[in-house]
């Protein structure tokens, strides 16, 4: 073998070993993001399963309890709308992993506190870490990940909503049950220390004001050939806090994107508050004497979970062949169809194993569009990831709020009726796919906008 040929055979073997280590790099940041929105929506999750232990552990009435829900999605809203403009001043990762530390420093203040206002502050600094973590997490995806791959590698990250329900939430109520509630939030302080540790650990450091996103081969992209946006030159001037917020709110786009979270969102999670009530309910089912118990509305909504884990895994991937606007209208339009259908069904017929059947279908549904959707958030003002993502999550909090206040709350308690409920959803929906028709466009719309307002 000549030397020329030794030397070829030794940089086609070099090039190999830095392409392997490049994409193992991109899948432990992937599963990194994962875990960051599987804590979250695990600890969450789990908190409203405890509620009636809070309640007995600390002898206040549940209703006091569920203010501690409201606490952590007021203070995450409000905070959301300070951390976006911060989360592009000083990086992604450094707002990722102290948002993190925050969130586990609060839950494990939660596990030990034995006082109504003790629990409400942890809640509070709770909101203020996952306004933090989340918004950067997703709008760091938006920027290291492919376009081609965007919508598949956001599905999987939001996948571990869906994973959370299905696998962690049962094994935490399993230990609360066999010990004290206060050991289940412990394990989920101790995950989220854990997570901390691994964003510092594993998540790269963002080179100046912004990352060098991969490419399809999994390579780093040259640094000339950075995404000029999100790469601040030293002697330029950062922008403000409040020209950040101006570039986000002076996009008609992205005022669109927010009203469509909240409406969306709030359609959609306003329901979901209500299974289990009207499923626990004797409300003399055809061929049942009362409701379902709770080990059964238990594993009902763990069908639920798979349902929309298998959609917006599939749909994500789909919605990255043929485009996400396709994928996240269609996704829209059965959801809204399923969340009046079945309500309308159940209360006329009484008949449980179809009401079992149109849950399972609405989170199926509404797993659709999961991923292409929040992908398309992070694409909406390219110059400006980590503004739109922590606005757009402001107004999700905020459709929380007023899906419980109005859907699960006002409508159900004046009429015990699922129908209507579904039918104030419905009306919901109905606005959310208007507005979709309108802002949700094609995948290559927004960056040739982008290039067209750069060069006037």
């Amino acid at each position: 073998m000549t030397e020329l040929e030794i030397s070829s055979e030794n940089e086609n073997s070099f090039a190999k070993e830095k392409n392997w280590k490049s994409f193992l790099k991109m899948y432990l940041v992937l599963g990194v993001l994962f875990l960051i929105m599987f804590t979250t929506r695990s600890t969450v999750t789990a908190l409203q399963m405890f509620v009636p232990y809070i309640s007995d552990s600390i002898g206040e009435p549940v209703e006091i309890i569920v203010i501690m829900f409201i606490v952590y999605s007021a203070t995450a809203a409000v905070f959301s709308l300070l951390v976006g403009p911060l989360t592009e001043r000083i990086g992604y990762k450094i707002v990722m992993y102290a948002g993190m530390f925050t969130f586990a420093v609060a839950i494990m203040l939660l596990a030990i506190a034995t006082k109504f206002w003790l629990m409400a502050f942890s809640q509070a600094l709770a909101g203020i870490g996952g306004a933090s973590f989340g918004p950067a997490a997703i709008a760091y995806a938006g920027d290291y990940f492919p376009k081609k791959k965007l919508s598949t590698a956001i599905g999987l990250i939001m996948s571990s909503f869906y994973v959370a329900t299905i696998v962690a939430v049962p094994l935490i109520a399993l230990v609360a049950e066999k010990l004290i509630w206060q050991w289940g939030v412990g394990i989920m302080a101790i995950l989220s220390f854990i997570v901390f540790v691994l964003i510092m650990l594993i998540v790269p450091r963002i080179k100046g004001r912004g990352i060098k996103p991969v490419t399809n081969n999994n390579e780093k992209i040259p640094e000339q050939e950075e995404i000029k946006s999100e790469v601040i030159p030293d002697n330029e001037e950062i922008p403000s806090y409040f020209s950040r917020m101006k570039l986000v709110l002076q996009n008609k786009y992205a005022r669109g994107v927010f009203f469509i979270t909240l409406f969306q969102r709030g359609g959609l999670f306003g329901m979901i508050t209500l299974l289990s009530t009207w499923l626990d309910q004797d409300l003399f089912w055809n061929g049942y004497a009362t409701g379902l118990s709770k080990t059964q509305i238990g594993l009902v909504f763990l069908g639920g979970g798979i349902a929309a884990l298998i959609s917006n895994t599939v749909f994500s991937y789909i919605a990255d062949k043929i485009g996400k606007r396709k994928i996240i209208i269609t996704g829209t339009i059965l959801t809204g169809i399923s969340i009046i259908l079945f309500p309308f069904l159940g209360e006329i017929t009484r008949n449980i194993p179809l009401a079992i059947s149109g849950i399972i279908l609405v989170n199926f549904f509404a797993g659709i569009s999961m991923g292409s959707y929040n992908a398309f958030i992070t694409q909406v003002v390219p110059k400006s990831k980590g503004t739109a993502v922590a606005i757009n999550n402001a107004f999700g909090q905020i459709s929380l709020l007023m899906a419980n206040a109005l859907i699960a709350t006002f409508v159900w308690n004046l009429s015990e009726n699922f129908a209507y409920c579904g039918l104030i959803a419905l009306g919901f929906y109905i606005i959310t796919v208007i507005l979709m028709f309108i802002f949700v466009k094609p995948d290559d719309f927004f960056e040739q906008l982008n290039l067209t307002e750069d060069s006037i």
